[in-house]
């Protein structure tokens, strides 16, 4: 199942867009392919710059919740935390082009594991290449949305209520100060001061703009790689559907059993490198981003429960400022265990599959390699979190039961 020769992957559409899409935060790991350029180098730079900036904002939001703990409103002080843990998020997944086995798993898989490589063993193979390509191209498409909605949204929405409360205008309502979708702890004046709220105005682009990037794309590059597996997984079954099935005369010559044996045998040998080669790339992938799924999953029940806190008052300030994220989270956390428990589900059925093989027809040396791989299937191919917690619809499940308990624990416990 090795490639016959080299395809430009970045020939595909999607593939284009992932790779310029993290190169805007400079996080494309151009080392992985040895790729030492000036042009890698400042892009390097860059993300050094972005992940310092990421930190200091963080530590900024500390600052600034210590010394505004007493006096801070509720809707705002969970916008303070919310903004510290997606910085939190965007530092985690800033480090993964620096970790060895994550430029390792993208560069097998841009090198080898993507279908490119393999549309040329079958036509079935062909075919599901195209379906994944249209399948990852909806995918991308949908991400550039969430981008976009999801940085206008949260940028915007403060910038209209400004607007509304007439602080652009030449004689400002008293008692008023400028909305912003982050306050920081700074030595000038950006409440009141016009060129201060359009500094902080300018800047929580840029900074909305990285968090947003890393997400959507990040989270796109692992749905691609995970429908990619899928469609190997697919052609694996396909294959084993195929199987040769022996001759039903019943005065069969042993020349015949013979032949029919020694094509079992290919025919076993190709079965097994094939899921070999997915499931070396599943434990390689998993070691790559056991952190960053173990990282998404608390983010996720953390957020979950206080976006929950935030929108239960109803109140108009507090669902203008979390509506659109509660939404996106909430969302994202669905999107992701559904797409993982597509290997889960496709990975469980391989038992019955080898199962119904006619084993009853093989000879000894051929039934114990089917012995060897039906061990081998029983137990479902799954990427984990942190080596130990399955992604899938159940790990979301259990999630949302926890964050909304939590979010009613401390709701009852307000209110008392």
């Amino acid at each position: 199942m090795r490639p016959r020769y080299y395809k430009d992957v970045f020939s595909v559409g999607y593939m284009r867009v992932i790779r310029l899409s993290l190169n805007t935060i400079g996080q494309w790991p151009y080392r992985a392919f040895g790729n030492r350029s000036r042009r890698v180098r400042v892009l390097l730079g860059y993300n050094y710059m972005a992940l310092a900036t990421s930190v200091a904002c963080a530590l900024n939001f500390m600052w600034y919740a210590k010394n505004n703990v007493k006096k801070l409103p509720f809707v705002d002080a969970g916008q303070v935390y919310s903004n510290f843990f997606l910085h939190l998020l965007f530092m985690q997944r800033s480090t993964l082009p620096l970790q060895k086995k994550y430029q390792s798993v993208i560069k097998k898989f841009v090198l080898n594991f993507h279908l490119i490589h393999h549309e040329d063993n079958n036509e079935f193979s062909a075919q599901e290449h195209r379906r994944i390509n249209r399948i990852c191209k909806i995918a991308s498409i949908i991400s550039l949305l969430q981008l976009i909605c999801g940085i206008l949204g949260w940028d915007l929405m403060p910038f209209f209520i400004n607007l509304n409360a007439g602080m652009f205008a030449k004689v400002r309502p008293e008692n008023k100060t400028f909305e912003h979708c982050v306050d920081y702890a700074l030595p000038f004046d950006y409440k009141t001061d016009t060129f201060g709220y359009f500094i902080v105005f300018g800047f929580n682009w840029i900074a909305a703009y990285w968090i947003s990037s890393a997400l959507c794309f990040y989270d796109l590059f692992i749905f691609i790689i995970v429908f990619h597996i899928s469609g190997h997984l697919n052609i694996l079954i396909h294959t084993i559907k195929g199987f040769p099935q022996p001759s039903s005369a019943v005065n069969r010559t042993e020349r015949v059993t013979n032949e029919y044996n020694e094509i079992a045998f290919a025919e076993l040998k190709d079965i097994i490198k094939h899921y070999q080669i997915i499931k070396e790339f599943m434990i390689e992938m998993s070691e790559a981003f056991d952190l960053t799924l173990c990282f998404y999953l608390a983010f996720h029940q953390i957020m979950c429960c206080l976006l929950l806190l935030e929108c239960s008052s109803m109140e108009l300030a507090a669902m203008a400022k979390y509506a659109i994220l509660t939404f996106y989270v909430f969302q994202q956390c669905i999107e992701v265990s559904v797409i993982f428990e597509l290997i889960n589900s496709k990975s469980g059925s391989l038992g019955d599959r080898v199962y119904l093989l006619p084993w009853e027809q093989m000879d000894v040396k051929n039934r114990k390699i089917l012995l060897m791989l039906l061990r081998n299937v029983q137990d479902p191919l799954a990427l984990k979190a942190g080596g130990m917690v399955p992604v899938g619809v159940l790990t979301m499940s259990a999630i949302m039961r926890t964050s909304c308990s939590f979010f009613l624990f401390l709701k009852t416990f307000d209110d008392n």
